[in-house]
């Protein structure tokens, strides 16, 4: 694998990345996702300043979706990763997307940059690329209603 094979992505990879969403969404346990959700946010990744949606791979393969926004406690100007994904026998691009990511932030002003995972795979990587543990997160799933 080499680095000439990470691009940004364009509006022609927003129904693979729906795709690939879908996939992931499903191997997490299968929560619920309305694939209209996931255009929206890549279409919102691709437009949208200070934003970024990287492909590895054509057609993609993997995904890595960041933004950058002031830290809410501190404001330094922060990337944080949002969506990261990558097809079983791709999973070793995910570095990959990870240094263009940071690339990206680094040019972007970013003075830091967040990225979760949980998967032990994931946390090997980032701590191979001396990502520093920095909390732990706890989700709880909730009775949603629709508004009124």
């Amino acid at each position: 694998m080499n680095r000439g094979v990470i691009r940004q992505a364009d509006e022609g990879d927003v129904a693979r990345f729906v795709e690939l969403g879908l996939r992931f969404y499903a191997e997490e346990g299968g929560r619920r996702v309305d694939p209209r959700a996931l255009a929206r946010f890549a279409f919102a990744q691709i437009g949208e300043p200070g934003r970024v949606l990287l492909a590895a791979k054509e057609p993609a393969a993997a995904f890595l979706a960041g933004m950058i926004a002031p830290h809410y406690l501190t404001g330094e100007p922060t990337a944080f990763k949002t969506a990261w994904y990558a097809l079983p026998d791709a999973r070793g691009y995910g570095a990959h997307l990870l240094r263009a990511f940071e690339v990206w932030a680094k040019e972007m002003g970013a003075a830091r940059l967040i990225v979760a995972g949980r998967a032990p795979r994931t946390l090997a990587l980032l701590e191979r690329l001396q990502f520093q543990p920095l909390e732990t997160v706890y989700a709880k799933d909730l009775p949603w209603q629709k508004q009124q």
